[in-house]
């Protein structure tokens, strides 16, 4: 059977950019720290991290990649935290970003305590996992932690944004949806006319109908 999550683009890799016109040395930089400069976990506990990989399981799932392969995810929004860099913006009914994740996780667990007998996210099968995401995301949720902290908005547009954003920032993410890198210095010719310039990744002709994008195997819910 093929696998539903296979690339478009199987023969293209980001990485022989290196040495090209596309790249600059601050762009090389960004790559290596996101390649070889991975995060210790400094803000999490070890209880949260466990129930943020759980979930990160769930909205990004890579069962293609080999353990040493895999997109670092948790380490990544860990580090945003530690250093509290924030986005410049808050939303209406949402606490800083440090208490926001502190709370979620802890709602997450709330919930799945609550619907699932005591059992923590992390110690749930995937189905199950899935009905505490879903329930969360509708804003219904059971769980004391909710009355606190908006379902909805913590699930979309903090949880999944952070989930995403930072799953597609990783080089092996650009090669695996065609994306060539940052467009400095060379730039872009032809996005307006085909959305693809000639030193860019092509799909070929007769590539999967499911394509990467698809790999937030849960967007559904």
């Amino acid at each position: 059977m093929e696998n539903p999550l296979r690339s478009p683009y199987p023969d293209y890799n980001v990485l022989d950019k290196w040495s090209s016109l596309d790249w600059d040395d601050q762009t090389r930089d960004a790559v290596s720290r996101r390649l070889f400069n991975v995060p210790e976990i400094r803000f999490f506990t070890e209880s949260e991290k466990r129930t943020l990989e759980a979930v990160v399981e769930r909205i990004v799932p890579q069962p293609d990649r080999r353990q040493d392969e895999r997109i670092p995810i948790v380490p990544w929004i860990d580090e945003k935290l530690h250093g509290d860099r924030r986005d410049g913006y808050r939303y209406d009914g949402m606490p800083p970003q440090r208490e926001a994740w502190r709370r979620g996780l802890a709602g997450i667990d709330d919930t799945s305590s609550a619907i699932f007998d005591g059992k923590g996210f992390a110690d749930l099968d995937g189905p199950a996992q899935d009905e505490v995401l879903r329930r969360i995301e509708h804003g219904d949720p059971p769980g004391a932690t909710w009355t606190t902290l908006p379902a909805g908005r913590f699930f979309t547009s903090v949880l999944c944004v952070s989930i995403v954003k930072t799953y597609y920032a990783h080089p092996s993410a650009w090669s695996e949806v065609g994306y060539n890198g940052p467009s400095s210095p060379r730039g872009h010719m032809r996005i307006w006319e085909d959305g693809v310039d000639p030193w860019e990744a092509h799909e070929p002709p007769d590539g999967p109908a499911m394509t990467a994008s698809n790999k937030a195997g849960d967007a559904e819910r």
